[in-house]
């Protein structure tokens, strides 16, 4: 009988939290992937063996049924697929490393589908979290968070496991591994830092290894916490046809939250969250159009932060591109189409793509904006009651419930006059709304204010459970949003109609510091 090998039993703790019944081993022929397969086998756990050859090599395919014949030895059915990930790197005009690692992990999600697994192991080893650290680090992204040991149903069980140690497992158990010769090659980034800068950094500084493995393990516990928070300042501007989000809550923000939610935008583009480009877009929060790569466009425009790809947008059915000379046939007049797409916050460069219909010059439907939309409707209602109440002495804030189409209240800021703190234009129109209908709750009801609400008005509309807020202007003073941070827990919308919104309560303040004795 053979005795159990101290590796196998510290294995066993590592997977002690992981209860599955069948799991996909990636698993390309090197030894990392082989002592995965081996100690797998020691915990009697059913694996499927998924390969992918690269065809990087001439000798890929002589992989592939070697890890074949590895599997078949050990008891294991295994899937084995041929990628030209040269050629497809190729044509998407796109990294060869991030490309083999994209196809990669989609061939092990379609293995762990088809045969029924409930998670994806890959056999990263404390080695490659040092070389990923430092990689991180040489790169500019200025976090180095590092692999993580879990990403949804991918799990990394040998991060706390050396290299050399897992070889030496695997010749006291007799097993033999291969060893692909590209791992030499030094024009690739990871190469150089594996075989040229860790030996060196590790005869200098003992246990650097597991110091660098440690010190990703910290800032993933804070990447963590930090990633919840920065959600938060990410309140994405839905009405635009190009990735858009609010301005207000990330120059409100801390340094270190905002730039947690810049990197994540930046991953959302397809971008390497580097710390240059997160000064880019710091330069671009505050005004400045900047050049991304890809092509992409950051500029600032009104209340929002957008992103512009070099790529057409895609037409909506039926509609055409802007052409020089459009206008439109106003009651008033004629309107270059140009002109009024500014008057709208359209950034300049979406103004020559932005959908219309009409014939000749002549256009009659402007995409979101002509014929005009119920949200602008409302919103134009709820200004209405924001100057009713600065008419009356009051900050000029408007609100209206809407259920269905159907206007259920309205109503405007009543501080002064009801002599009452909390008499805030939303409370009192979703109280009236209850009233209205005879409900104590607004389910399916929207709330039409032109100012962002504030934590009070924000728990109101939470407990009448209304479905969707949409608002003006953001609250630099109190916004349950963009100031205090609270989760999006109904659906948002943040910008309608915010000139207006924004110029009746500017025209109040400035009144009001210019009164005489203010």
């Amino acid at each position: 009988m053979s005795l159990v090998h101290p590796l196998e039993k510290r294995f066993a703790e590592t997977l002690a939290g992981f209860l599955y019944e069948k799991v996909v081993a990636a698993v390309s022929g090197g030894g990392d992937s082989v002592a995965l397969l081996y100690l797998l086998k020691s915990q009697g756990i059913k694996v499927v063996v998924a390969h992918l050859d690269h065809a990087l090599r001439e000798e890929s395919s002589r992989d592939a049924r070697w890890v074949e014949s590895l599997a078949a030895n050990l008891g294991y059915p295994c899937v084995v697929e041929r990628v030209e990930v040269a050629r497809i790197a190729q044509e998407k005009k796109a990294n060869l490393e991030a490309t083999a690692r994209e196809l990669r992990y989609a061939f092990l999600a379609r293995v762990a589908k088809r045969h029924g697994a409930q998670a994806i192991l890959t056999a990263h080893t404390q080695d490659d979290q040092a070389e990923t650290v430092l990689l991180q680090l040489a790169q500019g992204t200025a976090r180095a968070p590092g692999i993580r040991g879990r990403v949804n149903s991918v799990i990394r069980p040998l991060l706390d496991f050396r290299r050399d140690e897992l070889r030496n497992y695997l010749k006291a158990r007799g097993a033999a591994w291969l060893e692909d010769v590209t791992n030499q090659d030094i024009s690739f980034d990871r190469n150089y830092l594996r075989s040229q800068v860790l030996p060196v950094l590790e005869d200098r500084f003992r246990g650097l290894v597991p110091a660098l493995s440690r010190f990703s393990k910290g800032r993933q516990l804070e990447d963590e916490y930090l990633a919840l928070a920065a959600e938060r300042l990410l309140i994405p501007d839905t009405r635009w046809p190009v990735p858009a989000y609010r301005r207000a809550p990330l120059l409100l923000a801390p340094e270190a939250l905002r730039h947690q939610a810049l990197r994540k935008v930046l991953q959302g583009l397809g971008l390497r969250p580097e710390r240059r480009l997160v000064e880019l877009l710091e330069r671009a929060l505050r005004g400045q159009a900047v050049t991304l790569p890809q092509g992409v466009t950051a500029r600032s425009t009104d209340g929002t932060l957008f992103f512009i790809p070099e790529v057409p947008v895609r037409l909506p059915t039926g509609w055409r591109l802007p052409e020089p000379g459009d206008y439109l046939d106003m009651p008033y007049g004629k309107k270059r189409l140009v002109e009024f797409l500014s008057e709208h916050g359209v950034p300049k460069e979406l103004r020559t793509r932005w959908p219309v219909r009409g014939e000749g010059p002549v256009v009659n439907e402007v995409f979101d904006l002509i014929p005009e939309p119920s949200e602008d409707r409302f919103m134009r209602l709820a200004l209405k009651n924001a100057r009713g109440a600065r008419a009356n002495g009051e900050v000029p804030i408007g609100a209206v419930v809407v259920r269905e189409g159907r206007v259920l209240a309205e109503s405007m800021n009543q501080v002064e006059a009801l002599k009452d703190s909390s008499a805030h234009a939303e409370l009192l129109a979703l109280q009236q709304a209850m009233r209205s209908v005879d409900q104590k709750l607004l389910p399916g009801a929207e709330l039409y204010v032109t100012l962002e609400p504030c934590p009070l008005c924000y728990g109101a509309a939470l407990e009448a459970q209304v479905s969707r807020v949409v608002y003006g202007t953001e609250n630099l003073k109190a916004g349950a949003l963009s100031v205090h941070g609270l989760p999006r827990v109904f659906g948002l919308e943040a910008g309608r109609l915010e000139r207006d919104c924004a110029r009746v309560l500017r025209g109040f303040f400035s009144q009001l510091r210019a009164a005489p004795g203010v």
